[in-house]
């Protein structure tokens, strides 16, 4: 099976700098890769045969390359994008970008040659002069990077909230409750859904120490004991069979968030949420600390 990488970089190595990272980064003798500039006419000249295809041209901004490459089904097991990405910038020096899995378009991740791995935010802005191509501009990134000196540092809310999450529970529910997913919108039904759905996020992320990242803002983590508070009132509203299957639910991942957070009597979000000892009159999930906070540092 063909493996694709999509790559930009921040600078701009020669060609057959790139043919040998791109070969050393997948275990392969330099002569296997064939690396050509998208507006070179000598196309002739490309050796279409080669095991690894390189097809790259210039952008502008913060990034000077993008690269296409394709891997045949003839080499075994290439590594995957994030380790060929991380081996790329360690052998040319230079920071290489590659898509995150998230749909936001801007969900990048960014590997330093330092190693330091990191999400970013990638925008595309209008050239700096008339009829020049768009520039990829990174807005933000998660961690310091030395050869992104402008990128802002801070936590990216818009990938946390597309971030693929497993959620088991969430989606037995809807399995049970709803199987074709037809309940419109504004139903009780596709309510409790999406509420649970959003708590199982939280308590997942809690269950893995906040991974990958090890970060995520107070903001979100207060909206996130809201939705538990949604539920609280949906399961109250809620009779019969359906009240009990929704409240199985919402035990079973109370009990995964009981496991990973102390009880604090509501002192920390109280203190953060500037509400003083009210958070403590609310549901016990407000009275709760993670083991770790992530929002800090």
């Amino acid at each position: 099976m063909t493996v694709l990488y999509t790559f930009l970089s921040v600078h701009r190595p020669e060609p057959q700098t790139i043919a040998a990272a791109l070969a050393g980064a997948i275990g392969l003798p330099v002569a296997d890769a064939d690396v050509a500039d998208e507006d070179d006419e000598q196309t002739d000249d490309r050796n279409w045969d080669a095991p690894v295809l390189c097809t790259y041209r210039g952008v502008g901004g913060d990034v000077a390359l993008s690269w296409d490459v394709s891997v045949s089904d003839e080499v075994t097991s290439p590594p995957g994008e994030p380790e060929a990405a991380l081996r790329l910038a360690q052998r040319l020096g230079t920071t290489v970008l590659y898509p995150a899995q998230e749909q936001a378009p801007s969900a990048y991740w960014a590997a330093g040659p330092d190693g330091t791995v990191t999400r970013a935010r990638l925008l595309e802005t209008d050239g700096e002069g008339d009829g020049d191509p768009p520039a990829l501009v990174v807005d933000a990134v998660e961690a310091p990077m030395a050869q992104l000196p402008t990128a802002r540092v801070e936590v990216l809310t818009e990938i946390l909230r597309g971030e693929k999450l497993g959620t088991p529970v969430a989606d037995g529910f809807a399995d049970i409750t709803d199987p074709g997913r037809t309940a419109p919108a504004q139903s009780p039904v596709n309510r409790a859904r999406e509420a649970l759905l959003l708590w199982e996020r939280l308590v997942r992320r809690v269950a893995a120490d906040w991974g990958p990242t090890g970060r995520y803002p107070f903001d979100l983590y207060a909206e996130d004991l809201g939705t538990r508070d949604r539920l609280q009132e949906l399961i109250e509203a809620a009779s019969g069979e359906e009240r009990e299957r929704l409240a199985r639910a919402v035990a079973a991942l109370d009990d995964v968030f009981r496991g990973h957070t102390e009880g604090d009597g509501g002192a920390l979000l109280g203190r953060l949420t500037r509400s003083g000892t009210a958070v403590a009159e609310r549901g016990w999930w407000w009275c709760r600390r993670p083991a770790r906070l992530p929002w800090d540092g």
